[in-house]
């Protein structure tokens, strides 16, 4: 009798359990490292804005393999609150997964703090070359490094704006202007390089101190130079006060290309107006013509875009569309391979994907070196697929306008008006 009853509560049990939904499984943390205040804030919270969005599309469709993504995160203002950020999210909170940084003194820093403690880094924009060349093992740096930025810049004025302004190459003047830390120099040593094998001879070539406060001097350095065109490598606040006082000394020129970084905020036209329409900006592409995104691809481009837009009430910036297309692919197509979430497991996850360009929202594909790219044998985890063109302030937001496959708007405004006329 005592056995029959023993049955009974074992089958009842059972019973019971299986009319009790099963426990969720946990979810996956994920540390998310961006400047939220300081002078980057303004971009960073809107990479913050498109990671949000990622994250919501992917737990509306029930996740990853049943599991939501959760965000922890830190307030990456400056290279070593990214560090102790970076440490607190590994140490305290026991985060074994980390993405950010949008610039690339933070993508350095937070980097480096990761793999010191063996931590996965999944680098969304951060563009320094140095990113990749430290010998480290876990760090993925997803968006394009900075050579490609200044050689989108000097391959749109050798293919496109030369024509334009109907002089050859060879006899354009070009000023090239640099914040003289980590991304500015990187940058600016690309091009330096970069149209020397062009055989262009830069008419300028100068750094500054990104927190200069007058910009003076480097103007009426630029005004007695008489430059054609200008390529400019600064951060919002220097970008903003270039700008003005170029306006107030009445410096012109028939076409200026920011790099990335200052001149892809929206700081830029909240601060200077109209007067920020025709400049180009060789960057991450804000929106790229659909028909270079796989099918599935636009889909997922076009849902990014509407709920950006609905709660920024603007369409996002270039950095920003790099910021959801770089996540987007850490959940679909490294995250859903995984089943320890250990970081090799993930690194060995991401030095296998092979991802043709056009499979990410901003035009991008994804192949990673692995101290087996013959350019530089040191070089491990960098996408040797990432986008990078130029498009152009407008009126109504920005267009893509080179290279001609990644194009949604032929450039405007060229030669660039003089500042009376703008």
């Amino acid at each position: 009798m005592r056995g029959l009853k023993q049955i009974c509560i074992i089958f009842a049990s059972l019973l019971l359990a299986a009319q009790i939904p099963a426990k969720a499984q946990e979810n996956i943390r994920i540390g998310v490292l961006l400047p939220l205040t300081g002078p980057l804030a303004k971009n960073g919270l809107e990479n913050w804005e498109a990671m949000q969005i990622a994250r919501d599309m992917i737990n509306e469709r029930g996740g990853i393999n049943g599991r939501k993504i959760e965000y922890l995160q830190g307030d990456a203002n400056t290279p070593n609150a990214a560090i102790s950020e970076t440490e607190r999210l590994i140490t305290k909170d026991g985060i074994k997964i980390t993405t950010g940084s949008f610039a690339s003194p933070i993508a350095i820093a937070v980097s480096q703090a990761a793999e010191r403690h063996g931590v996965f880094h999944w680098e969304t924009t951060g563009a320094a070359e140095i990113i990749t060349r430290r010998g480290f093992k876990h760090t993925f740096q997803v968006g394009a490094p900075a050579r490609k930025y200044g050689q989108a810049a000097v391959d749109f004025i050798v293919e496109d704006l030369a024509k334009r302004l109907n002089k050859p190459v060879n006899t354009l003047k070009i000023a090239l202007l640099w914040e003289n830390r980590a991304f500015g120099k990187s940058v600016g040593d690309g091009i330096r390089t970069y149209t020397q094998s062009k055989g262009i001879k830069l008419a300028y070539d100068e750094g500054y101190d990104q927190t200069a406060t007058d910009m003076t001097p480097i103007v009426q350095k630029l005004k007695d130079v008489a430059p054609d065109i200008v390529i400019a490598i600064s951060f919002p606040n220097d970008a903003i006060l270039f700008q003005r006082k170029a306006k107030e000394l009445d410096f012109n020129v028939a076409a200026f290309i920011g790099v990335s970084a200052g001149y892809s905020s929206p700081d830029l036209r909240e601060s200077i107006g109209d007067s920020v329409n025709g400049i180009f900006v060789a960057d991450f592409p804000p929106k790229v013509n659909a028909a270079v995104l796989t099918p599935e691809t636009r889909k997922v481009a076009d849902e990014f875009y509407k709920r950006y837009e609905a709660k920024m009430k603007r369409p996002p910036a270039g950095h920003a569309a790099a910021g959801f297309s770089a996540i987007w692919a850490l959940f679909t197509d490294v995250l859903p391979k995984a089943k320890t979430f250990e970081p090799d497991e993930l690194r060995d996850i991401a030095l296998k994907l092979d991802l043709p360009a056009g499979s990410l929202v901003n035009g991008s594909g994804i192949k990673f070196t692995n101290f087996d790219w013959p350019d530089d044998p040191k070089d491990a985890g960098q996408n040797l697929r990432a986008s990078i063109g130029v498009w152009q302030w407008t009126k109504t937001g920005n267009e893509e306008v080179f290279p001609v496959a990644l194009a949604t708007h032929p450039p405007i405004m060229v030669p660039l008006p003089d500042w009376s006329k703008r």
